[in-house]
Formats: structure tokens, sequence, C-alpha cells
């Protein structure tokens, strides 16, 4: 919810910059509606079974639109990576690569925001 809500406040809101972690659905016409977007960070975790691909389509799709690319895929994250609830569910998702990875969210520019 929260990458998507952010790629949809992105144009037009006078924004410096968004975050979309993890997103997956883009809009149908998303290269028309970007080009009006501020500047944005993407980060994505290559065992994110829903999300596999998509840094690199998201990437292309940014270039099409004139936004500079920050797009990041950490290879031993999945998804979420950047949560760190510490309670005892979240952390019995890890199975399903659902879960906080502290190296790469250590590394990841939105990790402070």
């Amino acid at each position: 919810m929260g990458g998507g809500s952010a790629l949809l406040l992105a144009p037009d809101h006078g924004f410096g910059a968004a975050g979309v972690n993890y997103y997956g659905k883009l809009p149908l016409d998303a290269e028309t509606f970007l080009v009006r977007a501020c500047p944005i960070v993407a980060s994505y975790g290559a065992k994110d079974r829903w999300n596999r691909g998509l840094a690199e389509q998201f990437e292309q799709l940014l270039t099409r639109a004139h936004i500079a690319p920050d797009v990041k895929e950490y290879p031993e994250a999945g998804h979420s990576f950047l949560n760190n609830p510490g309670t005892w569910w979240f952390n019995a998702l890890r199975v399903v690569h659902i879960a906080y990875h502290e190296q790469s969210a250590g590394r990841c520019p939105e990790k402070d925001h």
C-alpha cells in the first residue's frame, strides 16, 4: 500500500522525491502518468516472488518517462525487507521470503525516511 500511494502522489504534488519500495502494480498509463512525477527511488528484493523482474521493468519505465532512475534490486532480500516489526508472526513469514533483511536495509537509501 505504501509504495502504491507514493507512486500515485509522485506527479503534480510538489514532492522532492518519492520512495516506492517493493511495489508491483503500475498504473495502466504509467509512462504518461510518470512524466509529471518527482524523482523516484525504488528498492526491490530479488527474492520477492510477487515482484520478480519488476525492478528492471520499472527502471526502463522511468527512463522512458524521462525520470533519472534510482532503482536497486538487493540480491539477498525478499518482500518487505525494510520492515522490522520484531513480531513472531512477521518473522514466521521468512519461509516465503517476506522478512526484514538487515544487510540490504542498511544499504538502502530509504531506510531513514
